[in-house]
């Protein structure tokens, strides 16, 4: 037989996603502590190196959350035990990849084989482990065992995930884990271990002939695997699969309301040529489709009321009562998110955007979030995704956008992008159960200034309702005063020398949006920290009194003893971004 790999995903794999991927925004929405890109762009290159750079004083509420931009990273993770509450968060689980490609019968430096358990792509011992739209394979194919993940850590959570392998894809040797909405592709015991893990939702892929789950559950252990609402398909139509068979005696297994191709063999279950298992396993199903017939006779049905009894919660609640369902079951307000939309093309580049639409008809105000950065940096998944959660919850359709970055792309550039984004969402709206009439922009820093100006040169199809500046670039005259010379950023924005003229002081007014204020500009919300020294206090205090000298409604949020670092904000005034979503509600309510 050929050496096959796992490079590519399968077809079906692309369609479960979109079935199962909605992603629900919740603990990431948090600011990114480390970044890690594959071609540099990043604060790392590595995955690994990120987590080493994961402090131990993190907690369930200050958690080290890795954003890990798209690509392929080929290296061997290693996730200490002490890396307590760290988690990782991919874009899209097909475009983010961790791969390697050990197996079991690969010779050591000893000569010898290295085994199952030194085999893993991934190994993690850290408790309250979480994971978000990644791909974690082992490319080694069919020779032998090889470990995409192996789990020790208690209260791990995988949600949109995929684990790629052949034979002992995952390995989850103890403790409780959660899997929500991930595909799962091996042939033999693909999913073994003896922790306690919940799946819901999940895809369950043979590639071949064999066995899903070897659970080698402890005798005083209640639960193993669980599967809920799940499917079960197969590479091809004559592939034939057994559920289970018990690693060790008290293995335990169960199956409910989960849709099972033709592949399941009638018997389900197998004893590993081990008749006494038979008489200590705990192998049950409930509400199979299609019903079975044939099953062994030591395999249970469940009642209704027994499966009724088997949740996210009774199963991995422990001594503890963790709950890793729950913050997703309670949450009032669902989104979908979108990752990396064209909203267009210039200058031979792709201009892209994050999109989230709440659940529901709506139509709902729709936001425009640009994010900061000098107008040479930045992206739209770093400063400004402590934003994403709130707008969630209070019901907006947000798009996040990236754009051309100096110097590469200069004035106007970014600011021509803010205006093909505005345009594309109008258009775009039915899509998202957005409303073209209730559209806020929402900039930070140099992101500021591309709103501010957005808004206030606004015609019929670039027209917006209400803007909010974070600590925006408002006076760049002012700026460059208060600097003595033009600052490096505004140089690389505009390809001007430091020395000052006249024909650049007057670029800068073109620029600036107080020099460019005029009646009819949208109501403007302006949040500033008291101690920033990017952006002096006082040139936000002087674009506010000047927008309320012509007319334009405004008001303003001081954070006493706030820089200008968006991510530490929370730290000196946790109520900012409420009061921010409450006044976007007034500019923008609902039609009556």
């Amino acid at each position: 037989m050929k050496r096959r790999r796992l490079r590519r995903a399968p077809e079906f794999i692309t369609s479960c996603l979109v079935v199962f991927g909605t992603i629900v925004t919740g603990a990431f929405g948090a600011t990114p502590d480390a970044v890690v890109a594959a071609d540099g762009s990043g604060q790392y290159k590595t995955v690994q190196e990120a987590i080493n750079s994961a402090p131990q004083t993190t907690s369930i509420d200050r958690p080290w959350v890795i954003l890990i931009k798209p690509g392929t990273y080929k290296e061997v993770v290693y996730v200490q035990r002490e890396k307590r509450h760290v988690h990782l968060l991919g874009k899209d689980p097909q475009q983010t990849i961790l791969t390697y490609n050990l197996h079991a019968n690969m010779k050591g430096l000893d000569g010898l084989n290295i085994g199952t358990f030194r085999t893993p792509t991934v190994t993690i011992d850290a408790d309250d482990f979480t994971v978000e739209n990644l791909t974690f394979e082992n490319s080694a194919g069919p020779v032998g065992q090889a470990l995409a993940v192996r789990v020790d850590g208690d209260r791990a959570t995988f949600r949109n995930c995929r684990f790629l392998g052949y034979q002992d894809t995952i390995f989850v040797n103890r403790g409780r884990q959660y899997f929500e909405g991930c595909t799962i592709v091996g042939t033999v015991d693909f999913i073994f271990g003896g922790a306690t893990a919940y799946f819901s939702k999940c895809t369950l892929h043979s590639l071949r002939d064999g066995y899903i789950t070897a659970a080698s559950t402890p005798s005083a252990q209640p639960f193993g695997f669980v599967f809920a609402d799940c499917r079960i398909t197969a590479g091809t139509p004559d592939t034939k699969i057994y559920l289970g068979r018990p690693w060790r005696s008290f293995a335990s297994t169960i199956f409910i309301n989960t849709e099972m191709s033709g592949s399941v063999r009638p018997e389900g279950w197998h004893n590993w040529d081990k008749p006494e298992r038979e008489k200590t396993t705990r192998y049950a199903e409930f509400n199979s489709t299609p019903a079975p017939s044939g099953r062994v006779a030591w395999a249970r049905q469940l009642t209704a009321d027994e499966a009724g009894a088997i949740n996210a919660g009774t199963v991995l609640t422990g001594t503890d009562g963790w709950n890793p369902a729950k913050t997703i079951t309670n949450t009032p307000a669902r989104a979908t998110v979108t990752y990396d939309i064209e909203y267009g093309r210039a200058a031979e580049q792709s201009l892209r955007l994050d999109a989230s639409a709440p659940a529901g008809k709506g139509p709902f105000p729709m936001v425009i979030i640009v994010h900061g950065g000098g107008w040479s940096g930045g992206d739209k998944q770093l400063d400004i995704t402590g934003l994403f959660e709130p707008l969630t919850q209070a019901g907006f359709v947000w798009f996040s956008i990236n754009y051309r970055l100096a110097p590469a792309h200069r004035w106007p550039a970014a600011f021509e992008d803010v205006q093909t984004a505005i345009r594309w969402a109008k258009a775009h709206a039915p899509r998202y159960n957005g409303d073209p009439n209730r559209i806020a922009l929402i900039g930070y820093s140099a992101g500021g200034q591309l709103v501010s100006l957005a808004a206030i040169r606004g015609d019929d199809a670039t027209r917006v309702q209400a803007v909010v500046g974070l600590a925006p670039v408002e006076d760049f005259v002012a700026d460059m005063r208060h600097r003595g010379k033009i600052s490096s950023s505004l140089q690389n924005l505009l390809g001007v020398p430091e020395p000052l003229s006249d024909e650049t002081l007057a670029r800068l007014r073109e620029i600036s949006p107080i020099d460019q204020l005029k009646p009819g500009a949208p109501p403007f919300l302006l949040i500033q920290g008291s101690a920033d020294t990017t952006v002096l206090p006082e040139h936000t205090a002087g674009f506010a009194a000047k927008l309320k000298e012509t007319g334009v409604p405004c008001e303003t949020i001081t954070l006493s003893g706030a820089t200008h670092r968006i991510a530490d904000w929370d730290n000196f005034d946790a109520t900012y971004k409420q009061r921010m979503i409450e006044w976007l509600q007034r500019q923008l309510p609902a039609s009556r």
